[in-house]
């Protein structure tokens, strides 16, 4: 298995950040259920994803973060941020606490296979300028049901591929170490091709699993970013996932 080096683009000379996360899960093979979040933060260097880097598949082992962390914010970009999703206006009020902009928790929007998202950002001061940026909403993601492990074998994983070149896929296989019982994964970055082969070796590692611990998570991504002057950048990613058992 090879390393995943292409998913992120390092961004350089920027100062400030705006980060918009749009994540959704499956709610049919035609629409997503999604939320959104928006944080404005200093950083001297950061790591910007990009999904039209990832033109190639790559896997490595790699153990599972289960840490679940707050996304905090440092500054304000106005009272409120407009979200435009089809014929929906969404307003995302900021939140003082955690100094960021979210739909309201209880309320996720429904969106449908091809459409983007819109964001208005009014702009406060000196903090972050008035701007607008949009990504198309990642589809839903379909895969074949997967199957049954034989040793010595590639596993296939399928899916209802996009081929467009500003999508791409996470693909999680997550098992038990055998030795230890923590749980650890096959981390694999690829196109959006709806085509990947496991190869033996990786087959061999989730055998060696009780099956109980055994599942995938695939997700898609698309992302986009626009450098709003010389020290600010604004970026926006749009994700959807599912997740399967591993017979």
């Amino acid at each position: 298995m090879s390393g995943c080096n292409s998913l992120t683009d390092s961004s350089v000379g920027n100062d400030r950040f705006g980060a918009i996360s749009i994540s959704a899960r499956n709610l049919s093979a035609t629409q997503g259920r999604a939320s959104a979040t928006m944080v404005v933060f200093d950083a001297s260097s950061v790591s910007i994803p990009n999904s039209l880097l990832q033109q190639s598949d790559q896997c490595v082992y790699a153990s599972v973060d289960t840490t679940t962390t707050t996304v905090r914010g440092q500054f304000r970009a106005g009272e409120s941020v407009a979200l435009a999703v089809g014929t929906q206006s969404l307003s995302l009020p900021f939140n003082t606490t955690l100094q960021r902009y979210a739909t309201p928790e209880a309320t996720p929007f429904t969106y449908t296979r091809g459409e983007e998202a819109l964001i208005t950002i009014p702009g406060e001061g000196s903090s972050f300028p008035a701007s607008t940026i949009s990504v198309k909403l990642a589809e839903p993601i379909i895969p074949e049901p997967v199957p049954a492990l034989v040793a010595g074998q590639v596993l296939p994983i399928r899916w209802n591929g996009t081929s467009d070149s500003t999508s791409a896929i996470i693909l999680s296989l997550r098992y038990a170490n055998a030795n230890t019982s923590v749980t650890e994964q096959i981390y694999c970055a690829l196109r959006d091709d709806g085509t990947v082969d496991i190869p033996a070796n990786g087959v061999a590692v989730l055998m060696a699993s009780p099956a109980s611990r055994r599942s995938m998570v695939l997700t898609r991504w698309r992302t986009n970013e626009k450098v709003l002057n010389n020290t600010t950048l604004l970026h926006i990613v749009s994700t959807i996932d599912t997740t399967l058992s591993i017979p």
